[in-house]
């Protein structure tokens, strides 16, 4: 896998990775940090600047754009700066993988490079969650030594969410 920050260039290979989550009558786009609701030039600034010198509220974070050769794959998000009480709402790690690629393995790879990234900064435990329904995510969770945490309404979504934690 190849994990990189997006470019400007990007624009037509994530706009297809959108338009498949859409066709799959996906709404939102996983570990995006808002791409369907910015301008994409200022959504690539935004990523870029959170990877230098990072965010007020949520601190340094990395958004990786993967990708399987030249195929974009997924997004993952690390952010390793979240204060605590943030960990338990956002979580410390996202990630997203297209709809077509999906029951392949690249999540679990995903999280794999993101808890070693996350080793690398200095972190000691990472948060993540999913929403109950989704088993894929729960299980990839717990593959790479995910342990459940709590549940909690995610009154946003109308979904129940699960939070585990991850020693490093």
């Amino acid at each position: 896998m190849i994990y990189r920050l997006p470019r400007i260039n990007d624009k037509e290979i994530i706009s297809d990775y959108v338009k498949e989550h859409y066709e799959n009558g996906e709404k939102t786009i996983s570990a995006s940090h808002g791409l369907i609701l910015s301008e994409y030039d200022e959504w690539v600034e935004k990523i870029n600047r959170n990877a230098l010198i990072g965010d007020e509220a949520y601190g340094k974070s990395l958004l990786l754009l993967c990708f399987d050769e030249n195929r974009l794959v997924g997004f993952l998000s690390i952010r390793y700066e979240l204060p605590l009480e943030l960990s338990y709402v956002i979580g410390d790690i996202g990630y997203g993988v297209r709809p077509s690629e999906r029951n392949k393995g690249y999540a679990k790879v995903m999280l794999k490079h993101a808890l070693d990234v996350c080793r690398e900064k200095g972190k000691t435990k990472v948060i993540l969650g999913c929403f109950k329904d989704n088993i894929a995510s729960a299980r990839t969770i717990i593959k790479n030594g995910g342990v459940l945490l709590c549940e909690n309404d995610n009154y946003e979504k109308g979904r129940l969410s699960q939070y585990y934690v991850i020693e490093l």
